[in-house]
């Protein structure tokens, strides 16, 4: 046993006995020495359980020392009920001292767990109910923890951050880590959100077993000085995001369906192109009147490029959308020769250009994406299908990189929505990455004769597989052609 904690051990064994003493003198008579020197024991005791990371009896002990504080100073009357519960609760202590001592006697944490939550609701009643009447609001408040109290501190800091921390799988306990993260926060700004609650601190060190905690700061302190501040023991790496207002404003979303105009358009002109440099063969005969259909498209799609609320990152991409027309004009135009190179490097930078477009409109515009986990799938696509746009929306890809295998009724949840998407117009399509790609593309390949889903290894696959499908052109192009760009 390490020897702080075996010091503790045995330091608090010598306190609760002399608790005990108090309380047992505090049943015959009530003397003011006893209540003070039983409130400096449970604050003693609740101090260096948190100090050794116990803090489920720092929790009891905090709620003793909280009731007894009352009584020393008037706002509650010290009575026999006062004894008892302080009895039950250095009782509920002494246990889980000698589980974590590892003499168990038989007894298991999980078997007193609710005795604690119980006693501290008690601890919390018993306060609440023995106030004074002309005790005022302020006083009628039950002790903050370290996370209520820092998220109860008005943020007025110009900075705002949220960051994550990862915790080293060596580290003794957890909890403690958190409170010194807390700590930090606590002297550098105030609390937005946090991930745990002071419920956590509570709880077993068994079901302790959380690794991440993520917060967001409100702080005056620049991103550069909080690598400093979070320099803790046991803190493997942390991650910080900028969330400040100001450097947010270029990443905003407008919620606007004329701006599904631009994605259809070039969805347009990809469409043709796709059609022209890779379903021919490598050396490209150039044909004139293609290339005016193309430049109309292309013109609707820069039309587009200027009305749309959505300008963030588009900038560098109308730019080499340009350059790329530019350098297909002049092969049709006979400036450049259509040899093989040529075309093999239209090619690749027309795959860059659609893979950038798609990064750009994922989820926004005609394709929308769900990439479930392995808990509550059939909730999970009911619910986002359920809300899927039918008037901006051609095509939903289900992305399963995420799951290890398809149960059997999550298959048919699968198979329904399927068929209810159809009735609106609506494809589905499978992607099937990650390592257990071939047994989730066994499970369709099975269902066949019942059900055919598009399977697909990526989502640029599914984009270039859907555009490639003549059923899926054609009910783009006349999307296309509904759309209007004056």
């Amino acid at each position: 046993m390490d020897t702080m904690v075996q010091f503790y051990m045995e330091e608090t064994e010598d306190l609760l006995q002399k608790a005990e003493e108090c309380l047992i003198r505090l049943e015959t008579e009530y003397s003011s020495v006893d209540v003070n020197e039983l409130f400096r024991i449970a604050h003693t005791i609740k101090g260096s359980s948190q100090m050794v990371g116990y803090e489920d009896i720092g929790n009891v002990m905090h709620k003793i020392e909280d009731m007894l504080d009352c009584a020393r100073n008037g706002t509650i009357l010290f009575d026999q009920g006062m004894v008892s519960l302080c009895f039950k609760g250095l009782d509920i202590v002494k246990k889980m001292l000698r589980y974590k001592k590892g003499q168990r006697s038989g007894e298991v944490m999980e078997d007193f767990t609710n005795d604690v939550s119980r006693i501290n609701e008690m601890f919390e009643a018993f306060i609440s109910a023995n106030k004074k009447e002309e005790e005022n609001t302020a006083a009628e408040q039950p002790a903050m923890g370290i996370v209520a109290s820092l998220l109860n501190k008005k943020p007025e800091s110009k900075n705002k951050y949220y960051i994550s921390f990862f915790i080293e799988k060596d580290a003794p306990m957890v909890s403690p880590v958190f409170i010194m993260i807390l700590k930090c926060v606590e002297d550098i700004g105030s609390l937005v959100y946090s991930s745990v609650t002071d419920s956590y601190f509570s709880e077993s060190p068994e079901d302790n077993e959380i690794r991440t905690f993520d917060i967001i700061l409100c702080t005056d302190v620049e991103e550069a000085e909080l690598y400093t501040y979070f320099d803790l023991s046991y803190v493997e790496k942390i991650n910080i995001v900028d969330l400040t207002r100001s450097k947010l404003e270029d990443n905003d979303y407008y919620f606007n369906n004329s701006d599904n105009t631009f994605y259809i358009a070039v969805l347009g002109v990809f469409i043709k192109l796709y059609n022209i440099f890779f379903s021919r063969p490598k050396e490209l005969k150039v044909n004139k009147e293609e290339l005016h259909i193309i430049e109309s498209l292309r013109s609707k799609a820069v039309n587009a490029f200027e009305k749309i609320n959505n300008k963030n990152k588009l900038s560098a991409f109308i730019n080499d959308f340009n350059e790329f027309f530019s350098i297909v004009t002049k092969m049709y135009e006979g400036q450049s020769e259509a040899g093989e190179e040529l075309c093999s490097n239209i090619r690749t930078h027309l795959l860059k250009l659609m893979e950038r477009a798609n990064n750009y409109a994922k989820g926004k515009h005609v394709f929308r994406v769900l990439k479930p986990e392995k808990n509550d799938f059939i909730n999970r696509l009911k619910n986002f299908t359920g809300m899927v746009n039918n008037s901006s929306t051609l095509v939903i890809f289900i992305d399963l990189s995420n799951l290890d295998i398809l149960h059997e009724n999550e298959v048919k949840a699968l198979i329904e929505v399927k068929k209810q998407m159809e009735e609106k117009n609506i494809k589905i399509g499978i992607i099937a990455g990650g390592c257990y790609s071939r047994r989730i593309i066994n499970i369709f390949d099975s269902i066949k004769p019942v059900e055919e889903f598009n399977l697909f290894s990526s989502e640029l696959d599914a984009i270039l597989g859907m555009l490639y499908s003549q059923d899926s052109f054609q009910r783009i192009i006349r999307k296309v052609k509904s759309e209007q760009y004056e």
